[in-house]
């Protein structure tokens, strides 16, 4: 076989730099005009009482092997802000931070709610590349059987501004439903009236949001068509939030897996007010990854809102 002329191997050469070229400036525009947000539950990122090996390990921490999958799952999906349920205090929270930018995930802003849990708590990492104003609302109460009582893990709101991009960011993550109270089963009713407590607040906050601009992320321990999600969508003729749809790579919507009942379902959510419907192009995912159960029982999820 003849070789190449050594001009045609030039000119081969030439085209395929300037097609490989436009790949990654393609791939650079594409980064540098969307805002990744991502929510992630953790699973008892925390010291608490554990079976390790067969054996019993009080105040016990989360495993390295564990961490190890938490931090990988983040750096895939790679977020400039990322909202956090079930970690154990600042300090946890500065761990995972060191960690990830020992592993070269840099993230120089953090934001930790003290609220009503003394075990678990919201959270958030973000990159210096969007201005956040953190709010703690940690005075939020629901009437539950002639009791007045907390909003169980508060309220976290980011206030955030990149670019002419500029919304709040709600991280809630509802009452699980475990209960002690046999006229709540599930306890249903609790996690509505917070529900509807967060949403109180936020449209206290922003009372027309046809043309504000927020998202409510997290944990809501619940399904699409249930009383908790119906209370962020509207209230009387208040329109308030859309589901944004999140799919994984076999177009799967499900975020959390009780292994006890072998059971799948939809629990984690990004919810935006109408305010966003001029912003075309806002896509939904769910990282996939086969080993995400060795880390937590739910999966990451992220949004990229298009900067332009």
């Amino acid at each position: 076989m003849k070789s190449l002329d050594p001009l045609i191997g030039i000119r081969i050469s030439i085209i395929l730099s300037l097609v490989l070229g436009c790949a990654m400036s393609e791939l650079a525009w594409a980064e540098d005009e969307s805002l990744v947000i991502a929510t992630y539950n953790v699973r008892n990122y925390l010291s608490m009482d554990r079976r390790v090996d067969g054996k019993w390990r009080p105040d016990y921490p989360k495993s390295e092997k564990e961490k190890q999958v938490i931090r990988d799952s983040i750096r895939k999906v790679n977020p400039d802000i990322l909202a956090l349920q079930e970690i154990g205090s600042l300090g946890h929270l500065k761990e995972l931070q060191l960690d990830l930018e020992n592993e070269g995930l840099n993230y120089e802003g953090l934001a930790i709610l003290e609220a009503g849990d003394p075990d678990r708590r919201v959270a958030a990492l973000w990159k210096d590349t969007a201005t956040i104003e953190v709010r703690n609302h940690t005075d939020l109460t629901l009437r539950y059987f002639n009791k007045t009582i907390p909003v169980k893990r508060g309220l976290l709101e980011l206030k955030v501004k990149k670019d002419a991009l500029s919304f709040s960011l709600f991280i809630a993550h509802l009452k699980s439903k475990y209960t002690d109270n046999p006229e709540d089963p599930l306890s249903l009713k609790r996690r509505t009236l917070e529900a509807r407590s967060i949403r109180n607040r936020i449209l206290a906050l922003y009372p027309d949001p046809r043309v504000e601009r927020f998202l409510v992320i997290g944990d809501l321990n619940d399904g699409p068509n249930t009383a908790p999600l119906r209370a962020f969508h509207k209230r009387g003729n208040t329109a308030i939030c859309d589901r944004i749809a999140c799919f994984d790579q076999h177009g799967l919507t499900w975020t959390h897996y009780y292994k006890k009942q072998e059971l799948y379902s939809l629990v984690d959510y990004f919810l935006k007010s109408p305010g966003f419907d001029e912003i075309e192009g806002i896509t939904g995912s769910i990282l996939g990854s086969e080993n995400y159960y060795e880390g937590s029982d739910h999966r990451l999820v992220w949004i990229a809102l298009p900067l332009r």
